[in-house]
């Protein structure tokens, strides 16, 4: 088996690291910069194409939780991101598990730590710990692993209309009532739902750091992640199946519910979507990770390493909370004694 070769700086040689600003890639030795195509030109032996499914990648595996990490060679892996157990393995991972697409970082890990550090600034009860330089240094950029997939749906609605229509007629109020069956039925095509593939990152937060802007989608390359972190899927293509038939039928339940419009109430009495021409490829998108620990509990919080948002849920610090309120409680009480004392 081959294995993944780095860029190398065409002017002395070291290694190159990928620059998410400007979407090339930088030596930080001689401060040189070249394109993709500039070190593809030079250097036919790392072109993408030659990175076929029987390449080999370096994984890291955690002695302490599991996590299994995927990173290319200039990466240093000196703590788990999951765990920050400093227990890493190097191990060599088969290149079946090579994506076919992935989307570049477009944010340098100094943009995600100013990011996070004003989206956590204004969780007032948030403990103290999560808004230490220390913690947020620990910030780790790792191309998470999606399934994305491409399907037709068919899908069907049926239920009952009413139409309700009130008058008065002299001393008398009357009340019609019209009953209709509804029925809605429709085709549509859906490109690119993603799916977490990952047990290890939270499915509620991986879904609300969508969307991501697939027009710059690219052909998966490993000369994207120097510099990063990338964990390989662990949940497999058929059980993201099954998630992803859900959303779509949420997707086409809620198109069809707005064409049924009219009526003064409507009753669904059956619903049913079927998927044909599933289509699946396996995807890397950006992500800035970082996990903080307040009273023996790990929170996890995530910047869409694309498009900068933040989600995670930050724990309530009990103190905090409670000499906020002290301290406007005395406030409060100062200000209606001097006011009191002006006024007299």
């Amino acid at each position: 088996m081959s294995s993944v070769k780095e860029y190398k700086c065409l002017n002395c040689s070291a290694p190159l690291t990928f620059d998410p600003t400007s979407g090339k890639w930088k030596c930080h030795h001689c401060f040189s910069v070249f394109s993709k195509d500039e070190l593809d030109e030079k250097n036919e032996d790392v072109s993408s194409e030659n990175l076929d499914d029987d390449s080999e990648l370096d994984s890291y595996r955690c002695s302490s939780c599991g996590a299994e990490l995927i990173a290319d060679k200039t990466t240093s892996a000196t703590f788990c991101i999951y765990c920050k157990s400093s227990a890493i393995i190097k191990q060599r991972l088969s290149g079946q598990f090579k994506p076919k697409y992935v989307i570049p970082f477009k944010l340098t890990k100094d943009n995600a730590k100013s990011i996070y550090r004003t989206w956590i600034q204004k969780k007032l009860f948030a403990p103290s710990i999560f808004k230490r330089d220390d913690e947020i240094d620990k910030i780790t950029g790792i191309y998470a692993p999606f399934w994305l997939f491409d399907c037709l749906a068919k899908g069907n609605t049926r239920g009952e209309g009413k139409k309700i229509r009130t008058w008065r007629s002299g001393d008398y109020e009357y009340t019609e009532t019209k009953y209709y069956y509804v029925e809605r039925e429709g085709n549509l095509s859906y490109e690119k739902i993603p799916v977490d593939a990952s047990t290890k990152l939270d499915d509620k937060f991986m879904n609300m750091i969508e969307p991501y802007d697939y027009k710059e989608l690219e052909d998966f390359s490993m000369h994207y992640m120097s510099g990063f972190m990338a964990e390989r899927y662990d949940v497999e293509k058929e059980e993201s199946q099954k998630v992803m038939k859900k959303r779509v039928e949420e997707f086409v339940n809620s198109r069809l519910n707005e064409t049924i419009s009219g009526y003064s109430s409507y009753l669904k009495h059956s619903s049913n979507t079927q998927l044909n021409d599933v289509e699946i490829d396996y995807a890397l998108m950006p992500v800035y990770l970082i996990i903080d620990s307040y009273k023996d509990k790990k929170h996890m919080f995530l910047i869409n390493g694309q498009t900068g948002k933040v989600v995670g849920e930050t724990p309530i610090d009990h103190k905090k909370q409670i000499l906020f309120f002290l301290g406007i409680s005395l406030g409060v009480f100062i200000l209606s004694v001097l006011g009191g004392a002006f006024i007299a």
